[in-house]
């Protein structure tokens, strides 16, 4: 592994579990309607979890990754600490709850791969405090520069912290917010302490309706809204089997998706986020000026391979797969993608 371009990684957000429910139609469920699902035999986590796994299994565990979370004292969270720590995320400052249980989610899935889920509010995740994100940077003897993740899933004020910390301590900062979140970040100011924003497109259009902005196709008048509140920031919107849009510096990139059979769309947004995570701390340029496959096809491809695992987390996924795969399909990326992230010369 060569030398990497930031020095450790600290993200906090939801960590729990949950269960799936398939529908056998498309017909979307009402408000009063009782109706009978498919239990399915899947792994479900929180976004989290997610994202760190990929990163830290990308990276071979070259630098220290550390979440942030709670947990209840109970066996769905022991699992699921237990878990992150088999594949080496550090899990020093997470804290057991002794008042909460462990975040849990009920999703529900349609056969056309639309779907939802429903998440405790209650949750340990939910009852985070900011001395449990100062703990970190007072404790740990942090050298070089970090990249701090905020992932939903924890209280907004909690994350908008972390991101302050991250500026303090002079950290690339990566955020994702939801839908219902929007109105809030705009008054508080959130968008001037992140540097890399990841959303959907629901939440992108939410954005929008959210600081009045007029228009026609959405992704670039958002760019422009946040750009006014953040010149430098760069913006992910991911738009499912319509692939994503990349925007940095002033200039855009459309991804198309790479199709797969689809056995499950859940954790393939958290994957996409975090192959592009990865590649940043390789040093792969976030956008490149040329007509080769940069970091964004990276990410599709990452997240295509996602949806055909029916768990959130596909534990089978690592760089040696996504090269295996590229050759399969005859992607060529970029010089950079291939000597700073799959280490060719």
């Amino acid at each position: 592994m060569r030398k990497l371009k930031y020095d450790y990684v600290v993200g906090t957000g939801g960590i729990g579990s949950g269960i799936l429910f398939r529908f056998s139609d498309n017909i979307t469920l009402g408000r009063n309607e009782s109706r009978l699902a498919e239990l399915m035999d899947v792994r479900d986590f929180c976004k989290l979890h997610i994202i760190l796994h990929y990163v830290i299994t990308y990276l071979n565990k070259s630098i220290p990754v550390y979440a942030i979370g709670r947990v209840g004292d109970d066996v769905s969270g022991r699992e699921v600490l237990g878990l992150m720590e088999q594949y080496g995320i550090n899990c020093r400052y997470v804290n057991v709850d002794s008042h909460e249980k462990t975040m849990y989610s009920v999703c529900f899935v349609y056969p056309d791969s639309d779907g939802g889920n429903i998440t405790t509010s209650n949750s340990a995740s939910g009852n985070m405090r900011e001395e449990d994100i100062a703990a970190f940077f007072e404790q740990e003897q942090l050298k070089g520069r970090g990249l701090v993740l905020a992932a939903p899933e924890v209280p907004l004020d909690i994350r908008l912290y972390l991101l302050k910390k991250g500026r303090e301590n002079s950290c690339f900062n990566v955020a994702s917010f939801t839908s219902d979140e929007m109105g809030e970040c705009i008054s508080s100011g959130a968008f001037q302490y992140v540097d890399l924003l990841a959303i959907n497109k629901h939440e992108m259009e939410t954005l929008v309706t959210a600081g009045g902005v007029e228009a026609e196709s959405g992704a670039p008048e958002c760019y422009g809204f946040l750009r006014s509140q953040n010149p430098g920031i760069q913006l992910i919107v991911t738009q499912g089997g319509e692939g994503a849009q990349f925007f940095a510096n002033g200039y855009s990139e459309r991804i198309p998706a790479i199709w797969k059979p689809v056995n499950s769309t859940a954790g393939a947004g958290d994957c996409f986020l975090a192959t592009v995570i990865s590649g940043l701390i390789c040093g792969v340029p976030f956008y490149e000026h040329d007509s080769s496959v940069g970091l964004g096809g990276l990410a599709a491809l990452a997240s295509s391979l996602k949806v055909t695992c029916k768990d959130t987390i596909d534990f089978t996924l690592d760089r040696e797969r996504l090269k295996e795969e590229a050759a399969k399909l005859g992607i060529d990326f970029s010089e950079k993608i291939k000597k700073l992230f799959f280490n060719t010369d």
